[in-house]
């Protein structure tokens, strides 16, 4: 690492994450070999077009300058009025709502308005791994609270109170779960709003998977009593209205953290883009039946997925409930999950996530995110078995 660099810059040696081996795919694919990507959470369904006009024409209408800080009304409004629509919950949209440039750039808000040096959040694990890298770029410490245990994931108080300690200021949480595909139940929502209030913490709760519930209703915590007071809920257009790349997302909380929250965001961005925001209207106030067709397509995906992998004695994993993402422990090949990742990628042309990139201690698994078409899909998961079926073969 550069000597110049902050210490900080410390959790960014060595190995990238998942964007490591979405590196090397790329570069794969540059030198002409097929890869079917199934590494990378970006969704492979198309902007619905009535967003995608609006944007282009904010931009044919010179709608290209600086925006509001906080975003413009006509999109606050939209996200509080779909927000009470869908999950019940009531935001005052000039106070209680703030407009980023995606939920990355609101959750580094969060850390950096709510974290002084060595505070610590605890986060469920696995978990998504570029929070440990955003709460390390704020001097603070990601505690890692294990929930996932012999294939069964299982959120238990005593996890949580085990690892308080009197530099906790945050817990987040993020259901339906990347990587796991798990969603929580209202139990364990309580668990988590009880331990909060109890220790007076406050609650990030990451909804960028909410629409993509495959059995059931999304329950948010702020839903609970005594939590919309303290939690922060983040989300984003990029998964809901496949979007990724405009990089609209938002914060809801009570106006004194949204207050403090903006304070940061527009000296941090200044302000969301004008013409995504104007796409990102449409997205909130109009009936996009896109979303209910990517939600039965991941549906169909998993439904496949699972079915084969659940045929394949040396792996195992969560059935999972949400979201576009399986998490398949690996030890049974006698590879590590990043082994078998590299492997699976460089004889096969199959691109997956290393477990690790989720937390330390899950290096023997590796994620799957079913984001590519049933024809590759039908491919991927036949590559997959005769990969297994040929390292078994030399091992024996």
């Amino acid at each position: 690492m550069n000597k110049y660099f902050s210490s900080r810059m410390d959790a960014f040696s060595g190995d990238k994450g998942l964007f490591a081996i979405f590196g090397i795919s790329s570069e794969l694919e540059r030198k002409g070999q097929r890869i079917i990507h199934m590494e990378i959470g970006k969704p492979d369904f198309d902007t619905p077009n009535v967003i995608k006009e609006a944007g282009v024409d904010a931009i044919r209408n010179g709608n290209v300058q600086y925006a509001p800080p906080g975003g413009i009304h006509e999109l606050r409004e939209a996200v509080t009025n779909w927000t009470k629509d869908t999950h019940g919950l009531e935001y005052n949209p000039e106070t209680e709502a703030l407009i980023t440039v995606g939920a990355s750039e609101a959750l580094q808000c969060i850390w950096s308005a709510f974290l002084d040096s060595e505070d610590e959040v605890l986060v469920p694990s696995p978990y998504y791994g570029s929070y440990g890298y955003q709460i390390a770029c704020s001097g603070s410490k990601l505690v890692e609270v294990p929930v996932l245990k012999d294939g069964i994931m299982k959120y238990e108080i005593e996890e949580f109170e085990s690892r308080l300690t009197d530099k906790t200021r945050l817990i987040l949480i993020n259901s339906p779960n990347n990587p796991t595909g798990y969603v929580m139940s209202p139990g364990e929502i309580k668990v988590i709003a009880d331990f909060a209030i109890k220790n007076d913490l406050i609650v990030v709760s990451d909804e960028c998977y909410d629409k993509f519930v495959f059995n059931g209703e999304f329950l948010s915590i702020a839903n609970l009593p005594g939590m919309r007071e303290r939690t922060l809920i983040v989300n984003s257009t990029s998964k809901t209205f496949s979007m990724t790349g405009w990089r609209v997302g938002y914060v809801l909380g009570n106006s004194e953290f949204i207050e403090g929250l903006q304070n940061v965001h527009e000296h941090l961005a200044i302000c969301p883009t004008s013409f995504a925001q104007e796409g990102a209207i449409k997205a909130y106030t109009e009936d996009i039946k896109e979303t209910e067709t990517m939600l039965n397509e991941y549906k169909r995906r998993r439904e496949y997925i699972v079915d084969y992998l659940s045929k394949i004695d040396e792996v195992s994993f969560y059935e999972p409930e949400g979201a576009f993402y399986i998490f398949l422990n690996v030890a049974g090949t006698g590879q590590s999950g990043a082994d078998f990742c590299l492997g699976l990628l460089n004889e096969k042309g199959v691109a997956l996530a290393a477990g690790d990139s989720f937390g330390k201690q899950w290096g023997d698994y590796v994620r799957i995110s079913y984001c590519c078409s049933m024809e590759e899909i039908f491919v991927a998961m036949e590559l997959i078995k005769e990969y297994i079926i040929e390292k078994q073969k030399m091992a024996s």
